[in-house]
């Protein structure tokens, strides 16, 4: 059974309560009590018999390929021979390319626009694929479950760079096929627990291998790919590596490609990263010594990838912090890059947005009128029950007096607790930049987590005008989003 959001919340903050108490102590025993941490997590979380942290949504609409196959399963000696079914299920979805996505319906806050989701005019494409099996037993009971989300990428004018990344990308996914270790682990467990404790209901087993696109341009494509397990206990394990790839000659870009001077540009991040780590919203989720593993962490092979709004490095969990924390990042933009000595050849050439990830005053011209607004973003008690969120601009907290954004950023119905800020231009053509807010929703229908993203603008006076929410995120590099007023008046907000 999966928590409910506020009692996930309610455990990350006893968590994170637990946590604080370490901070008191001295290195050396902090680093020993990080175990009695864990092992009291675990404890709660089994006690919960739920998962904390289930991902897995797409931004982009996927085709499925499917095929049955029954399998006979031998049993060990004096057991019962059981019938297991294992399926690949597949439904034909409409390619991404020229479809458009309207915006979702359902929203609780009326808005006069509407908002359609189209593919970018790119150079690159990118058709993603879902390929999905079960095995059974012939009594539906689900032993175990794997599913894989891959892109085949097709580059206009240059098939050559475009056969090299799809031959990487597919070596990744006939090595997770070729892997039965979840399948054979969730048989014999079943078989064992079924056999010693028959009213025993047992939760099936899954492997999943997901790729998120995270830029695609005619410069750099990227993505984040997450490998999710889960083999019984209280919770599965996520693990995330980055791709990144030249799309003129479809080779891996390493991270010593980005500058003539790999060791400054290490440094250089580096320093970024640790004035980062320091701020409010990162102490609030990092272990109080994670700050002194940045580099041993972050600067492994694949811990870093290229998406819309900068150079994003990545903890898995547990790393930097604790489970609940999940997969830690530090972005930094492409601003900051340039400064450092990062190849121009490598720079955003398609959408472009600025992540706020910390408590810091940003300046930036909202509404176009050559003047700086002055915007904060930031979250008090981040992922706990006791959760707020404050997005302020020039002194006045929206998220408290304007009336739709305050309610979002306190509806159940979303994980309003692990919200994300970008600025975005949605319409290149106007002189605004809009912004999004991106949170999960919490319905986790079939295990999978949503992203919604609510949709702002700024006016100016002290005038925020709600543009409305779509399913996904404004960061997915392949598609556009359009703003047009609906034909009817909304009710005024």
């Amino acid at each position: 059974m999966l928590l409910s959001m506020r009692l996930l919340c309610r455990l990350a903050l006893f968590l994170r309560w637990i946590n604080q108490l370490f901070r008191a102590e001295g290195s050396a025993v902090v680093k020993r009590k990080k175990v009695l941490f864990l092992t009291i997590f675990m404890i709660l979380l089994c006690l919960c018999t739920a998962c904390a942290e289930t991902v897995l949504s797409s931004d982009s609409e996927r085709e499925e390929r499917q095929s049955d196959i029954l399998i006979n399963v031998q049993t060990r000696e004096g057991q019962t021979e059981e019938v297991l079914s294992c399926e690949t299920q597949t439904e034909g979805i409409s390619d991404s390319v020229g479809a458009i996505d309207t915006q979702d319906m359902g929203d609780t806050y009326n808005t006069p626009f509407s908002i359609e989701r189209t593919t970018r005019a790119s150079s690159v494409s990118l058709h993603f694929y879902t390929e999905e099996q079960s095995m059974k037993l012939e009594d539906d009971t689900v032993l175990c479950t794997r599913k894989c989300i891959y892109p085949v990428v097709t580059i206009e004018d240059n098939e050559i760079a475009a056969d090299k990344i799809n031959a990487d990308i597919q070596e990744r996914v006939d090595s997770f096929h070729a892997d039965n270790d979840v399948f054979d682990s969730a048989q014999y467990d079943y078989e064992v627990i079924y056999a010693n404790h028959s009213d025993f209901h047992f939760s099936g087993y899954s492997d999943e291998l997901i790729f998120t696109a995270a830029r695609a341009d005619s410069k750099v494509i990227s993505f984040l790919v997450t490998s999710q397990y889960y083999a019984g206990g209280a919770h599965g394990m996520d693990t995330y590596i980055g791709l990144n790839y030249d799309t003129q000659t479809g080779e891996r870009i390493d991270f010593a490609e980005l500058s003539e001077n790999a060791d400054a540009l290490a440094r250089n991040t580096l320093a970024l990263l640790q004035n980062l780590a320091s701020t409010a919203a990162y102490q609030g989720i990092m272990w109080e010594d994670g700050i002194d593993d940045l580099q041993e962490v972050l600067y492994q092979d694949n811990r870093w990838y290229l998406s819309t709004s900068g150079l994003v490095f990545f903890s898995n969990p547990y790393e930097l912090g604790a489970f609940y924390a999940g997969k830690i990042e530090f972005t930094v933009p492409y601003s900051d890059l340039d400064e450092i000595g990062f190849k121009e050849k490598y720079d955003n050439t398609g959408a472009m947005t600025i992540c706020l990830q910390t408590e810091e005053v940003c300046s930036f011209d909202l509404d176009g009128d050559g003047q700086s607004e002055k915007i904060q973003f930031f979250i008090d008690k981040m992922g706990s029950a006791d959760t707020d969120v404050h997005f302020i601009i020039d002194g006045t907290d929206y998220a408290v007096e304007h009336q739709a954004l305050s309610g979002q950023f306190s509806d159940d119905n979303y994980l309003f607790c692990w919200t994300k800020c970008y600025l975005c231009d949605m319409d290149p053509t106007d002189d605004m930049t809009e912004i999004a807010f991106q949170m999960n929703d919490t319905s986790w229908k079939d295990d999978i987590v949503t992203p919604y993203t609510f949709l702002y603008r700024y006016e100016g006076n002290g005038v925020l005008t709600y543009l409305g929410r779509i399913k996904g995120t404004i960061t997915d590099p392949t598609a556009a989003f359009y703003i047009m007023p609906q034909d009817s008046e909304a009710e005024e907000q």
